[in-house]
């Protein structure tokens, strides 16, 4: 080691210098980063612990109130699973008739009975099953915004709430948005010291699958207009509607967990507080 200040040689392990006391800076910025790897160590481990006992009562609401917009979006969406089953016999008995009218239309040559008859029983379906559908999509959107606005509160998210909200029904990104917020949901509970069953990835990798496989299908059942494939079409939108449930299930799941912890936390300060206006009494 070679002093700075006066240019002499000596051992890198000693503290200072042996010839005019200045002290070893590497040494001393080795202690430096050592200490401060520590604070931020204990730092880091106390904010684990604050974080433990969080007591935030508007949280915790939040919390319990997207749990109940989960279960009813869960429970519009397996509605959602019959009135697709429907639409595959609704279709299989007008689509085909509808179609070879009009590969043989000829001018001026009136409409069929039958061709009249597949036209309105769409209309009359499509009218049955628009209210239904639109609460289904506005529960599921609805629960999904204030998922990513209520995980915000714990970690910074790649998409907002918005903007995942906005993804949700898109193919291949919607899986993206689903495993962000699986994954900082996970990294939450493992925070607030929650023991959670780690999800397998299988469930994303098909819901990823399916969201390819089944607009493609779709696509294919209603150019060709083919029984077997638009049952295939329909058994696809079945599974990946499943896949749905099954996601919003691990998600609520996951708030409910966060919202039991944020529960206990308020009973027991309440009762800290009750035991500690006790003892003030009998002291009095």
């Amino acid at each position: 080691m070679i002093c700075k200040k006066c240019g002499r040689k000596y051992d890198n392990d000693m503290p200072k210098c042996l010839w005019c006391d200045a002290p070893n800076e590497s040494l001393s910025s080795q202690d430096g980063d050592d200490t401060s790897t520590a604070d931020s160590e204990t730092q880091s481990e106390a904010h684990k612990e604050s974080l433990k006992k969080i007591v935030d009562p508007e949280l915790e609401q939040a919390f319990n109130d997207n749990v109940q917009r989960g279960k009813s979006a869960i429970s519009w969406t397996k509605l959602q699973i019959a009135l697709n089953i429907l639409f595959f016999f609704v279709a299989t008995k007008t689509f085909g008739v509808i179609a070879n009218y009009y590969r043989n239309y000829k001018v001026d040559t009136p409409v069929p009975k039958d061709v009249n008859l597949a036209v309105w029983t769409l209309i009359v379906f499509f009218f049955f099953v628009a209210i239904p559908f639109s609460v289904f999509i506005g529960k599921n959107l609805l629960w999904f915004y204030h998922a990513h606005k209520a995980q915000n509160k714990f970690t910074e998210t790649y998409f907002t709430p918005w903007g995942a909200t906005i993804c949700y029904y898109i193919p291949v990104v919607n899986y993206f948005v689903f495993k962000s917020l699986l994954e900082n949901q996970h990294e939450t509970l493992k925070l607030l010291g929650i023991k959670v069953k780690a999800e397998s990835n299988k469930l994303l990798t098909w819901f990823f699958i399916f969201n390819i496989a089944t607009p493609i299908f779709n696509y294919f059942s209603f150019k060709s207009f083919n029984t077997a494939v638009l049952f295939t079409s329909t058994l696809l939108w079945i599974i990946l509607t499943v896949l749905y449930i099954k996601l919003i299930r691990v998600a609520t799941t996951n708030e409910q967990a966060v919202h039991d912890l944020l529960e206990n936390n308020r009973i027991n300060k309440k009762v800290e507080e009750i035991i500690a206006q006790r003892e003030t009494n009998q002291v009095l």
